[in-house]
């Protein structure tokens, strides 16, 4: 595949395409526990991200810090029901809990690129970033299921426990 663009877009590209290499290389390995073992990834490196960020407990504001410090790289919209006065609810894991749309991820350009499965293991990257992001800057643990994913966005639940 021939990649356009500047250097930098080039270097996402093959940064992506060895990322989805290792994906499939561990998921072929270990099964179904390359999940977890790609969710902890991505958390790891999010808490370490996560650092760089004042700690706050307003989510509206966390998702504007977040979207506004990788602009161009994740968006993520919070989302709530018609039916809903808040974004927050009690999710069926007992946990308060929040629903978001993940419009820009460079996870699902690389699961389109590279024709593989939507909501497949490589996706757990992506929720273990955010879960990791949030959870440092609101100063708690974060999971994620995801409800929904497509081609051009994700919906997911994100749920919240004391540290």
């Amino acid at each position: 595949m021939q990649v356009k663009g500047s250097s930098d877009e080039k270097l996402l590209y093959s940064c992506l395409g060895l990322m989805t290499a290792l994906n499939n290389g561990l998921k072929d390995f270990i099964g179904t526990a390359a999940r977890g073992v790609i969710f902890n990834t991505g958390l790891g490196e999010g808490y370490f991200l996560g650092k760089n960020f004042k700690t706050t407990k307003n989510i509206e504001e966390v998702i504007e810090v977040v979207n506004q410090a990788f602009e161009g790289v994740w968006r993520i919209d919070l989302f709530k029901a018609k039916n809903m006065d808040d974004f927050f609810y009690k999710g069926p894991h007992g946990y308060k809990s929040v629903n978001i749309v993940v419009r820009e991820c460079p996870i699902r350009q690389s699961v389109l690129s590279y024709n593989l499965e939507q909501g497949g293991s490589i996706c757990y990257l992506t929720n273990g970033y955010i879960c990791g992001i949030i959870g440092q800057i609101m100063n708690c643990r974060c999971g994620m299921d995801m409800l929904h994913h497509g081609p051009n966005a994700c919906l997911k639940r994100l749920f919240f426990r004391n540290r």
